[in-house]
This record gives structure tokens, C-alpha cells and sequence, in this order.
């Protein structure tokens, strides 16, 4: 009797397992669901020259605008393929304005673009019949970059400008040959003349002219006074100017309100790369789940901006670092982002998702100087599916 309820026990177990079998689905060429590529962001930090994080500046992307948080960061969603003209402003600092193009790659990209402000500053001379006058202004440079922040003195002869009312002459520092309205230049690893530093002469009352030049000196230094070459900005494109050294300053006799900067040969380069970025969670696995699981969103840490690993220990270098701050950026912030993937896993598949950064090794030299920084740039963001045979993936 025991051996014969075994025997019926052993049948009935077996019956189970076998109509378990056929009642159970294969899972094994479950189609994995495709996930969206998601539209292209744009963001960014925009901060002070010395790295301070502006709030509420304003960032227009052609006729679109929106304003940096309380960490200076701004964000533009849905970014088409095309070329842009961005431009970031704020209270008391000088706008910066940039083109920008954002190419169709088939996959997700969230691009960087990163701006230091530097303080809109001017001084007032007050112009005299009969006496010279004097004013000084100085330039702005990066924390711990003194040695770039150079005095621009202003002398007004007298009878400078013929007005029976009180008239005074405004100089205010300038950064960019851009600024005064030159078309910007697309980057070269050939040598091109750059500003070094300059400053705009203009009147407090419209329509006047200038009877006597007014003397604008730029303070350096010896290296740099001797290499520089003088320009005035005049008629859409910038021209030679006479102008004399004395020591370590170079004095341009400006005799039209105009701007006027100190030219010097500059090569900029830069060497591609790439890192990985990090993301929270990287994988859902439903291969051998018991029912559906739903995907949101991917979060991830990235760097934006630029990070300057030479110190200014001159004039010139210092002058330079400012240079490369200006094309890249001059400070880093590492900041969250979060990839939209939005599906639903049947079991017996899964989903992946990995990303990596631009990271640009970028220098400027010039004159046998060289100062160089890392920049971080666009994340790119890949996601994938597949089922048990790894088979049918999609990203």
C-alpha cells in the first residue's frame, strides 16, 4: 500500500508541473519596449568674474529668454538642430553674447554654455576750459588673478572739447575686440591678434567732436608694453593707432570717442576627450520578474564650466588666463541632471542607460607663455533595452 501511494503521488506531482508548464508564458522573446530618444537641453552657470553665482541674470536663446536660479544655473528645453545666438545679461555687469550651433546626432544631448559677467564700470573726467584733468580706471580680473587688473589713465588736455556747457569725457574698460561691434572669430589653433585689454572713450553730451587727443595709458608692463600693437576700432573693423611706450605703459593718443585696445598674437587650441558620467541607477532588470515595471527618469551628476590649472604668475600670464576664461569659462560647477525614460518593462526584459562628457583639454599661449584649463561640454545620454536572449535591444 505505501509503495503504491508513492507511486500515485509521484503521477500526480508530475500532472502539476506539466500543466504548469503549458499554462506558463515564455518570456524568453519578450520584445523589449523602445525607449524615446528625448528632445536636446541646453544649461549652463552664468556667475561674476569672481565666480559668484548670479541669480536672476537673463539668458536669451534667440527670441526665447529665461532667468538663472539661485545657483546661476538657467535651462532650455527642447533644442532643435540649428545655429543660435546666445546672449546672458544682468544687473551692473557687461552682457556676453555667443553663436552656438547644436547638431542633429540621433541621440540625447545636453549642451553647456557657461559665462563670467564682468562689473559694467566707467569713470567720468570732467573736461576744463583751461586746466588738464585727470582719471584712472581699472580693469576686472579673476579671483586671484591681480596681476591681469590693469590701470587705464585718462588725461584731458584743457579745451579739449568746445561746448559752453559742462561737458565730461566717460571711460569705460572693455574685454572683448567683440564688444565694440567686430565680428566674433571662430576658434584657430593658428595665431590671431586678440585684445588684451582695452577701454571705450565717450562724451557725456552727444554730437561733439574732440579738438585736442586725449591721452589713454595702459599700464602692463615692460614684456607685454613691447609686444602689444595699438589699435582704434574705426569704421566696422580695428585699425592701427600711434601710440608711444613708456616703461611699462603704452599711451595712445585717441583722438576720436571710439574704442581702443592692446593687440597681441595668441594661438588657442584644444584636444578632445571624453569621461563618463554617473548616474544614481543605471539598470532595471525585470528578466525574471512577476509583473510589469514602470521606468521614470534617470538622474545624473555632471560638471559644467571651465577649470583654469595655471596660475598668472606675470602680466602676460596672467593677461592670458583671463583670455581663456573668456572663450570657456572660468570656474566649475558639478550640477544634477535627471534623462526622461518613461516605460513600462514586460518581465523578461530589461533597460540600461549610460552617458559620457565632453572634456576639452584647452590652452592659450603666446610669446613662448602658455596657460591652459579643462572644459567640461556636452553630455550625451544612450538608453537600451533587451530581453533574456539580449536580442531586439532599442535605444
Amino acid at each position: 500500500m505505501k509503495r503504491g501511494a508513492y507511486v500515485l503521488l509521484t503521477a500526480c506531482l508530475m500532472t502539476g508541473f506539466i500543466g504548469c508548464s503549458d499554462d506558463d508564458p515564455n518570456y524568453d522573446n519578450v520584445t523589449p519596449p523602445a525607449v524615446v530618444v528625448a528632445p536636446n537641453t541646453l544649461t549652463g552657470v552664468i556667475t561674476d568674474n569672481q565666480g559668484n553665482p548670479l541669480s536672476d541674470a537673463k539668458v536669451s536663446l534667440d527670441a526665447t529668454q529665461v532667468s538663472t536660479d539661485a545657483k546661476g544655473v538657467f535651462f532650455f528645453s527642447d533644442v532643435k538642430a540649428g545655429t543660435y545666438v546666445i546672449k546672458a545679461e544682468a544687473k551692473d555687469k557687461l552682457a556676453k553674447e555667443d553663436q552656438i550651433t547644436v547638431k542633429d546626432s540621433g541621440k540625447s544631448q545636453n549642451l553647456m554654455w557657461n559665462a563670467s559677467l564682468l562689473s559694467d564700470v566707467s569713470v567720468e573726467v570732467a573736461v576744463s576750459a583751461t586746466e588738464e584733468s585727470k582719471g584712472n580706471v581699472e580693469t576686472e580680473a579673476l579671483k586671484d588673478n591681480e596681476k591681469a587688473e590693469v590701470k587705464v589713465e585718462t588725461t584731458v588736455p584743457a579745451g579739449a572739447i568746445e561746448s559752453e556747457e559742462e561737458v565730461k569725457i566717460v571711460i569705460s574698460p572693455i574685454y572683448d575686440a567683440n564688444t565694440a561691434g567686430a565680428t566674433a572669430r571662430a576658434l584657430s589653433r593658428a595665431s590671431e591678434p586678440v585684445m588684451l585689454v582695452g577701454a571705450t572713450l565717450s562724451c557725456s553730451k552727444t554730437g561733439v567732436t574732440l579738438r585736442k587727443p586725449v591721452e589713454l595709458g595702459f599700464n602692463v608692463d615692460e614684456e607685454v608694453a613691447q609686444s602689444v600693437e595699438a589699435k582704434q576700432y574705426k569704421n566696422g573693423q580695428w585699425v592701427s593707432v600711434a601710440s608711444r611706450v613708456e616703461g611699462g605703459k603704452v599711451v595712445v593718443e585717441a583722438d576720436e570717442f571710439a574704442a581702443y585696445g592692446l593687440f597681441l598674437g595668441v594661438s588657442f587650441s584644444i584636444s578632445e576627450g571624453s569621461e563618463p558620467v554617473s548616474f544614481d541607477e543605471s539598470e532595471w532588470n525585470n528578466l525574471y520578474g512577476a509583473k510589469e515595471m514602470q521606468v521614470g527618469n534617470a538622474s545624473y551628476t555632471y560638471k559644467s564650466g571651465t577649470e583654469i590649472k595655471t596660475k598668472g604668475t606675470t602680466v602676460l600670464t596672467a593677461l592670458l588666463v583671463e583670455k581663456l576664461a573668456q572663450r570657456f569659462g572660468a570656474t566649475v560647477s558639478t550640477l544634477s541632471g535627471s534623462y526622461p525614460l518613461n516605460v513600462t518593462l514586460p518581465v523578461g526584459t530589461a533597460l540600461t542607460v549610460s552617458g559620457t562628457q565632453s572634456k576639452q583639454s584647452v590652452s592659450v599661449s603666446a610669446m613662448g607663455k602658455s596657460v591652459s584649463g579643462t572644459h567640461y561640454g556636452t553630455v550625451t545620454v544612450v538608453a537600451s533595452t533587451y530581453n533574456r536572449q539580449h536580442n531586439g535591444g532599442t535605444e
